[in-house]
């Protein structure tokens, strides 16, 4: 059983073909490797929310998923896909349900033209001990 919201979704990360064909490594917090194209992810925040009675472990949590290549098109496309596998979570995952509520994503300006292109989704995630 799971411990943490963070660690759900890197189940449901690794648990993924498309994703994991698509990404050279898929990392929590932080990046052990720098291959391209690759995907971190982070808690931003979980407000807490207590929306089903009787559940004493469950939240809403926006999390963060970054993409780094240095392919922009490779990159562009990967975006939408983890986009749309970001806005079908609706599951049970390693003992809690999980749904996402909202999905935004966006490009982030590189500083120069070395540097790998920048692509972020956030997800806005429900989740509940069942």
């Amino acid at each position: 059983m799971a411990d943490s919201v963070e660690e759900i979704v890197y189940t449901w990360l690794q648990a993924d073909t498309d994703l994991t064909t698509a990404f050279s490594g898929m990392y929590w917090m932080e990046a052990d490797s720098k291959t391209y194209p690759y995907l971190n992810f982070w808690l931003v925040d979980d407000n807490g929310s207590k929306r089903n009675l009787g559940k004493s472990k469950q939240g809403e949590a926006r999390i963060q998923f970054d993409i780094w290549d240095n392919n922009k098109i490779r990159g562009v496309s990967n975006r939408a896909l983890l986009r749309e596998k970001i806005d079908d979570i609706s599951k049970v995952i390693d003992g809690f349900h999980v749904v996402t509520v909202g999905v935004a994503e966006q490009t982030i300006p590189r500083e120069s033209g070395t540097d790998p292109y920048h692509f972020v989704v956030d997800g806005i995630i429900q989740w509940r001990e069942e």
